[in-house]
Order: C-alpha cells, then sequence, then structure tokens
C-alpha cells in the first residue's frame, strides 16, 4: 500500500499536488497562491534575496515550502562544494516543510537524517536532462532512493512516445514511498497533467517569469488543468483555498 506523508495541511501520495516554483527574486505575495506548495530553487536566486524570511512567509500562509539547490550536474546552477549546502539544508528544514536533495549528492543520507530527526520530509531525486533509462534502471534509483527519503522524485527527458511509456510504467510500479514522475523537453508538457492522473504525487509548475525545466507549464495553467481533469481534487483545492484566505 502506498504511504502517504503528511506536510501541513497537505498529504502526499493520495490526490495530485501542483509545485509553483519560484526561481527569481519575484516572490509570489503569500496569499491566493495558484499552487499547492511552493518550492524555492535557492541555485536560481541571486545571492542578496532573504530566501529565508520569504519562505517563512509563505509557511505561515498555509502553503508548505520546498527548498532546493540544485546541483549543476544534476540541471541546476548550485557550482560550489555539495558540502556547502549542508548548513542550508539544515536551516531550511527548521523552518520549512521539506527540502529536496539528489540521490547522489555526498550529503543526501545526512539531509535526510535530519529531515527524519525533525519530522519534516526530505524528497530524493534523481534528473537526467539526456535521456529516460530503461525502466530496470529506473527502478534501480527508485529503491536506492527511497530508502533515504520520504518521497522519490525521477526526472528525466522524453525523446519519444517509447519514453512516456516507460515513465509510466515506472509510475504503475510497487513503490511504497510517494512516487513524483517528470517527463521534461518541448514533448513533456502533457504528461505534465497525465502523470498526475496516474499517481505522480507532484507536479511542477513556475509561479514567476519562465519554467526552472524543459516543459514546465506556469502554475496557473498546471492547476487550471488538474481542476478540470480530476473533481476530487477541484474540491480539495477549493477547500484548501479557502481555508488560507480565512487564516
Amino acid at each position: 500500500m502506498k504511504q502517504r506523508v503528511r506536510l501541513k495541511n497537505l498529504e502526499l501520495g493520495g490526490l495530485p499536488r501542483a509545485v509553483g516554483v519560484v526561481s527569481s527574486a519575484n516572490f509570489p505575495k503569500p496569499k491566493n497562491l495558484p499552487c499547492d506548495l511552493v518550492e524555492i530553487r535557492l541555485d536560481s536566486l541571486p545571492e542578496n534575496v532573504d530566501w529565508l524570511q520569504a519562505g517563512r512567509e509563505i509557511e505561515v500562509a498555509a502553503w508548505p515550502v520546498i527548498l532546493t539547490a540544485r546541483l549543476k550536474l544534476e540541471g541546476g546552477h548550485w557550482t560550489k562544494p555539495d558540502a556547502a549546502r549542508r548548513q542550508i539544508f539544515f536551516r531550511a528544514l527548521e523552518n520549512f516543510s521539506a527540502v529536496d536533495v539528489e540521490l547522489q549528492s555526498e550529503i543526501a543520507a545526512e539531509v535526510c537524517a535530519e529531515a527524519k530527526r525533525l519530522k519534516k520530509a526530505a524528497i530524493v531525486s534523481h534528473h537526467d536532462f539526456s535521456k529516460t533509462p530503461p525502466l530496470d534502471e529506473l527502478k534501480q534509483i527508485a529503491a536506492r532512493a527511497e530508502k533515504l527519503g520520504v518521497v522519490v522524485k525521477i526526472a528525466t527527458m522524453i525523446n519519444s512516445d517509447a519514453d512516456v511509456k516507460v515513465l509510466e510504467a515506472l509510475l504503475g510500479e510497487k513503490i511504497a514511498a510517494p512516487l513524483c514522475v517528470i517527463g521534461m523537453g518541448a514533448a513533456a508538457a502533457r504528461t505534465r497533467v497525465s502523470f498526475a492522473m496516474r499517481g505522480s504525487c507532484l507536479t511542477y509548475g513556475f509561479l514567476d517569469a519562465q519554467p526552472s525545466a524543459p516543459g514546465q507549464l506556469s502554475a496557473a495553467d498546471l492547476v487550471k488543468r488538474l481542476r478540470a481533469a480530476s473533481p476530487e481534487y477541484d474540491a480539495d483545492f477549493l477547500a484548501r483555498k479557502q481555508g488560507a484566505l480565512g487564516a
């Protein structure tokens, strides 16, 4: 049976959840956001941005926050030593609901252990910006990731319809942890909703001016499509939105 992960007023592992990504200094006002969670892409922000305070304000306003500082090796902009992220992740875990750390990171085990200690969520991720590996390889990656974190995230480049079939098959595998599967690239935009309908626990859209990954939709467009595709998600989104506005 699929495990569930609780983040504030939100549960992962049941209905799909739309993550609104902030990758610039243009932080949204923490009211009436067109998403279920917010991801702060620290590796893309100017150094003078007070990401901690901005994230706290969003958390207080009822939207769980994920802190990500993506390694350049996996499509991000973090070029400093990997170990330099340790204290950043620890500070984020003290203040936010979740962090996203790469499976291949040298600090992944430490970050996930700290998340467990603080009863926060560690998303353990793997990104391949050139291809979609075979299903057996992806299953092995997912098995390693769920030994560390509470959510497994796998994002790969879609170059053909066969790649979509591989990722759909991965969503059908018996993986205990909530699984986020993302297709990247121009041909993958349609999968941002279809994978969510097949069980991907998270799907990502941008909140500021531009996408943070190939094929990413805006958060507002993504939520609009999810609400049209799932009456259950629509009712849940409206109920939580009213709760946040009344807080």
